[in-house]
C-alpha cells in the first residue's frame, strides 16, 4: 500500500470514528492495534525475514554450498551441477540465486500479505541488509571471498531475491 493510500486509509478511518464515536465508541488502542496489522512496522517484518533467513539459509547449504563452505559435507549438490553447467561464474549466479530466492519464497509462508507488502515497499533496504549480513556470515565462517565471484552471487541473490519476493507477493494477491 502506498504512502498516499496509507494517509487516505487513515483519513476515512478518522472520519468513521468520530461519526460513529457516540454509538460505538471504539477505544484508541483498537485502532492502534487495526493499524499496526494493516501497517507493519518495517523493521520488525525484517525481523521475521531475518529469522527466516538464517533458518533457511542454513538450510540451502545442504543443497547448495557457498564460497566453498559444505557444514554438512554433502556430497551431491546443486553447485556440482551448476558447475557442470557452466562453471564457476555460473555456478556463482546460480547458487547466489537459489540461496536468496529460498529465503524470500518461503517466507511468504510465515508472513502476512501485509507482512509481504512492506518487504515490497523496502525491498532494496532488506535485500542489501541481508545480502550483507550473509556475506559477512560466510566470511566469519571461512569462506573464500573472491571480488569477482562475490558480485557474480550478489548479482544472482538480487534476481532471485527480486523474483521470489513478486512471485510470492502475486500468489498471495491471487490467494486473497
Amino acid at each position: 500500500m502506498s504512502i498516499n493510500n496509507m494517509k487516505e486509509w487513515l483519513n476515512e478511518f478518522n472520519e468513521f470514528s468520530n461519526i460513529n464515536a457516540d454509538e460505538y465508541s471504539a477505544p484508541p488502542v483498537l485502532f492502534e492495534k487495526i493499524k499496526r496489522q494493516i501497517f507493519p512496522n518495517p523493521w520488525i517484518v525484517f525481523a521475521k525475514i531475518l529469522g527466516i533467513h538464517v533458518a533457511v539459509g542454513g538450510l540451502s547449504l545442504i543443497i547448495c554450498n557457498q564460497f566453498g563452505l559444505n557444514p554438512f559435507e554433502t556430497d551431491q549438490t546443486l553447485t556440482r551441477w551448476f558447475m557442470k553447467m557452466g562453471g564457476h561464474h555460473f555456478c556463482m549466479v546460480g547458487c547466489g540465486l537459489f540461496f536468496m530466492a529460498t529465503t524470500y519464497f518461503l517466507a511468504n509462508f510465515f508472513v502476512t500479505l501485509e507482512e509481504l507488502e512492506a518487504v515490497r515497499r523496502y525491498e532494496w533496504l532488506q535485500m542489501s541488509l541481508v545480502l550483507m549480513l550473509s556475506l559477512a556470515t560466510f566470511y566469519f565462517f571461512g569462506a573464500e571471498l573472491i571480488a569477482t565471484f562475490v558480485a557474480l552471487w550478489i548479482a544472482g541473490a538480487i534476481i532471485g531475491g527480486f523474483l521470489s519476493i513478486e512471485t510470492s507477493y502475486r500468489m498471495r494477491r491471487s490467494w486473497a
